[in-house]
């Protein structure tokens, strides 16, 4: 073996000159999420002087959620952005985030996703199962919203409300009273609009980008989840940069997580003026009684992922 071999097989893994990532998410252009990705890409290309790039997929065309981190496993796409929910289907620690009212606001949210004591070991059962998570936006503040208004707790009774598959959000909305139906993203349009559906769960600023608002006029304020959207990428992808490249793609995470919570900020900020341009009906429910009524919820999570794992939700709860 050859000095030069040698040393080229010591030095690690071997890149191309240019590496260009794919990174794929389901919402439309318009989307924080989207900015979110633009600002990752960027940044990347900048730290690396043009050796990285990143092309974007939006609006499902790599596939819905969970089949993104799938693909995400074989390698077929180097980065994704999914639900902590969908995440949870892979990795146990990101189930506490589906818990009904966990958060009080989004300054809540960012300081726990900012507290390296909570967030330094979630997800390390996932990096054996080839996906890595290296940064964390927020989709906002998932509301109700759906073809009659709600007033109160006792208006959800016997509503059909379109969920995501996720067992802790199911369990949230039977103990509302509601009919929780689990529906792909895709269908949730056509299903309000063919009357399947009642209505649904979800972040207002998508309900407001995906044109909601068109089939379902009305929202109830109530910020029962806050929805954290982790940032991953494929083992396998990261396997194969060096060093100095896994340290721009960290900086690269941390910025677009910065910079799409602003972005996100700065929408929800506007949220109530586009909701009136659209002639929606905004309601303010009172929370307090929803936060009792969903207290069994909490309990089922504790007797199923156990006091260890209970512990983290209570330091939460306590912030």
């Amino acid at each position: 073996m050859t000095t030069t071999v040698a040393l080229l097989l010591a030095s690690g893994p071997l890149m191309a000159e240019e590496i260009e990532l794919k990174l794929a998410h389901v919402q439309p252009q318009s989307h924080v999420f989207h900015k979110g990705a633009e600002k990752f890409s960027e940044t990347l290309k900048d730290l690396s002087g043009g050796e990285m790039t990143v092309s974007i997929y939006s609006d499902g065309v790599m596939g819905g959620e969970r089949s993104l981190l799938e693909s995400l496993q074989i390698g077929s796409v180097d980065l994704v952005t999914v639900t902590s929910a969908l995440t949870s289907t892979f990795s146990d620690d990101y189930a506490m985030f589906s818990l009904p009212f966990l958060f009080a606001s989004y300054e809540d949210v960012f300081r726990i996703l900012d507290d390296e004591s909570i967030t330094k070991d979630l997800g390390q059962d996932l990096i054996g199962k080839g996906i890595r998570p290296i940064a964390y936006w927020i989709g906002g503040a998932r509301s109700y919203y759906g073809t009659d208004p709600v007033n109160e707790l006792g208006d959800f009774s016997g509503m059909k409300i379109r969920t995501m598959a996720d067992p802790y959000y199911v369990k949230t909305w039977e103990a509302l009273g509601a009919l929780p139906t689990p529906l792909p993203f895709g269908e949730v349009y056509t299903a309000m609009q063919t009357k399947m559906v009642d209505g649904a769960e979800g972040a207002v600023n998508t309900y407001v980008s995906k044109k909601f608002y068109e089939v379902s006029p009305n929202v109830a304020l109530i910020n029962y989840v806050y929805s954290v959207q982790p940032l991953h990428i494929a083992e396998s992808t990261w396997q194969k940069l060096n060093d100095e490249q896994r340290g721009w793609v960290l900086e690269a995470a941390q910025a677009s997580a910065d910079y799409e919570r602003k972005m996100l900020m700065e929408v929800d900020d506007a949220l109530r003026e586009t909701l009136d341009e659209h002639n929606v009906k905004v309601t303010e429910p009172a929370i307090e009684p929803m936060r009792k009524a969903v207290e069994p919820v909490y309990a089922d999570f504790r007797e199923e992922y156990g006091d260890e794992v209970y512990t983290l939700v209570e330091k939460i709860l306590a912030q």
